[in-house]
């Protein structure tokens, strides 16, 4: 069987993502039938590079008249992901989006939702995740080769958006790959900081790329995990030095493994 895959993409306000929409013409089991993107010339490159005839200027029409199998949700900002995943999932599409997921939690219990009542698959692009190294890591740590997991420590990539948003734009690959490696942790706490103190009301602003009220430029999580092992994330702005730190490290009793993002 052959799935059909929609793309959807917003030329000036998140593009294609990280490539997004290309990465289906390596995938032998899908093909893409239509492309849907608000600016004229964006639209059309995208139609050249996907090599597609049938383009829209809105995504919901696409929808209505393509009935696609996936769509493909490759913008990076995402003041629009909730209502273009949903808009999918009533259409009986699976969806596939560019990370960040949503701007709220109550914007993702409204994504869930409609796939759930329309019987359709959700997919972040947190592509490490689907990696054959997630599966050696795991057999490593099974086996026994690292000892006792004792720490996940990650941290952001710390440039300029370190911290609130840094956590937000790529601290989620980070989160992701300590959920699948280490499992859904059972407490939680942390600390965010703007100028050396806790922040306040004061603090938030209108984060950048459609993310929504932001602050702090340092954020400090602390995670229990479900075998007993702890994992923190930090993240300080324009603090990423060199070598970078972006990524993963895995302390055991035995061992230590760094998972580079």
């Amino acid at each position: 069987m052959v799935y059909r895959v929609a793309v959807i993409g917003r030329t000036g306000r998140g593009n294609y993502g990280h490539h997004l929409d290309r990465a289906w013409l390596s995938v032998p089991q899908t093909k893409i039938v239509a492309v849907a993107d608000d600016n004229p010339d964006g639209l059309a490159a995208a139609a050249r590079r996907l090599k597609v005839d049938t383009t829209f200027s809105d995504y919901r029409k696409m929808l209505d008249v393509v009935r696609p199998d996936i769509v493909c949700i490759c913008q990076r900002w995402i003041d629009q992901h909730r209502d273009m995943a949903v808009a999918a999932a009533e259409h009986g599409a699976h969806v596939y989006m560019e990370k960040p997921f949503c701007r709220t939690l109550a914007e993702a219990d409204q994504i869930v939702t409609a796939c759930e009542r329309n019987h359709v698959k959700l997919a972040v692009a947190h592509f490490t995740r689907y990696s054959p190294k997630i599966d050696t890591i795991k057999r490593l740590i099974a086996d026994g080769h690292l000892g006792k997991v004792l720490e996940y420590r990650g941290r952001g990539k710390e440039d300029r958006r370190g911290g609130g948003e840094d956590l937000w734009v790529l601290g989620t690959h980070i989160m992701d790959l300590i959920l699948a490696i280490g499992g859904k942790p059972r407490w939680c706490f942390a600390r965010v900081m703007q100028d050396g103190h806790p922040i306040t009301r004061g603090d938030v602003v209108d984060g950048a790329e459609g993310i929504g009220p932001l602050a702090g430029d340092a954020v400090h999580a602390m995670y229990g995990l479900p075998d007993g092992a702890i994992a923190y994330f930090s993240s300080v702005r324009n603090m990423g030095g060199h070598p970078r730190r972006f990524g993963l490290m895995i302390y055991g009793s035995k061992g230590v493994l760094e998972v580079l993002e």
